[in-house]
């Protein structure tokens, strides 16, 4: 086990006391120092003396509510419960915990600078469950490093000449959804068939293949459990940019514990239950559709309609990892982020228009090799 350092002994401790002063703080029982959660070693440590414990893997609390409930006085939790003020990003929106002394705050996800904190005395939903932290910071540099090898149509000098910019480990609030759903649903599938007809080309008679489609009416019904239906909740990033990183292993969540956003950052959600059900309802019915059309089967289909019901609504929320950067590369600034419990890398990469350009002149020749060969009677018309 690490020497335990005296806290009075270690300049770098003071400093961050006086830092969380006021924020969610716990003494370590060893030396009174700040705690904090390590993805690395996945415990609640200290980084000063050594010190460790596990922090409860429960998953109790981890339970739905009625969605029928929501607009009744559930909005039982402030953040200021934690320490932290609640801070609204004047440029994009997203609302984060701060520490209270903080006065310049930089945005982790528009970048902006914002002064002049002021808390927002305001009541949420608490959320019941979290993922904590699996990626440490080390493990997401080097997947970064991996994901800028991927992919062949971008500069080979792209990892090398790639800078990462201010990595931020940061919580960020989903809503989750369950309903059952019951569709009715009809519709024609068509059946793709072949006849055979003679056409006239360049003076010459030629048998061609005529696809035609036979129209089969069918009608049946669909019925659907929907669990946990994902829906970002924040207010600094859109669902298509975190649906590039899904998806979050949901199985593993335990019961929402403050002490696992320790050394963290932490965002509360600026989606509200109802406003974050009509993303899912539309999510929902699309996934309906797509069950519903491969019931109606066929080679192509027309005119299906569907009826759906949807009831036993619940919901909850609860807060997942992920880390959010930028990197520059040759001037330029460009975005991407980590799945902070799977690793997976999501986000923007330049491209290499001489690679896309060799690419289309090698397309346009082949086309032209089957052109030529075709005319000369190498290939059968």
């Amino acid at each position: 086990m690490p020497q335990r350092a005296h806290p009075e002994d270690t300049p770098a401790f003071e400093r961050d006391k006086e830092f969380v002063k006021g924020a969610l703080y716990e003494e370590c029982p060893s030396c009174g120092g700040q705690l904090e959660y390590s993805a690395e070693k996945q415990r609640i440590v200290c980084p000063y003396c050594g010190y460790e414990e596990e922090f409860d893997r429960a998953n109790d609390q981890v339970v739905e509510r009625s969605l029928a409930e929501a607009a009744r006085a559930i909005r039982q939790w402030n953040p200021g419960e934690t320490g932290r003020k609640l801070f609204e990003c004047h440029n994009c929106g997203a609302r984060v915990l701060v520490e209270p002394e903080e006065v310049q705050i930089r945005c982790g996800f528009c970048g902006s600078e914002n002064i002049n904190v002021q808390a927002i005395e305001q009541k949420f939903i608490k959320p019941v469950g979290i993922i904590p932290f699996y990626v440490s910071r080390d493990q997401a540099l080097e997947r970064f490093k991996q994901w800028l090898r991927q992919g062949w149509f971008h500069p080979d000098s792209l990892r090398k000449l790639a800078r990462v910019e201010e990595l931020h480990g940061i919580y960020l609030p989903f809503w989750t959804y369950d309903a059952q759903t019951e569709s009715d649903w009809e519709g024609y599938a068509g059946y793709y068939y072949y006849v055979t007809r003679t056409v006239m080309r360049n003076g010459k008679p030629v048998m061609v293949q005529e696809r035609r489609i036979r129209w089969v009416y069918r009608s049946g019904h669909l019925s659907h459990f929907f669990d946990d239906v994902l829906v970002p909740a924040s207010g600094g990033l859109s669902p298509e940019e975190v649906a590039g990183i899904e998806p979050f292993r949901l199985n593993e969540l335990v019961n929402f514990d403050p002490r696992l956003m320790m050394g963290w950052e932490a965002e509360v959600y600026k989606i509200e239950v109802d406003e974050g059900y009509q993303i899912a309802d539309r999510i929902m019915d699309h996934r309906i559709r797509q069950m519903c059309s491969a019931q109606l089967g066929g080679d192509t289909q027309r005119n299906l309609r569907i009826h759906s019901r949807k009831f036993n609504q619940t919901f909850k929320l609860v807060v997942l990892p992920v880390w959010i950067a930028s990197y520059e590369y040759k001037g330029k600034r460009y975005h991407f982020m980590i799945n902070g419990q799977t690793g997976k890398v999501s986000g923007a990469k330049p491209l290499s228009w001489v690679k896309i350009f060799i690419l289309v002149l090698a397309f346009a020749a082949i086309l032209a090799l089957l052109w030529y060969l075709r005319e000369q009677g190498v290939l059968a018309q």
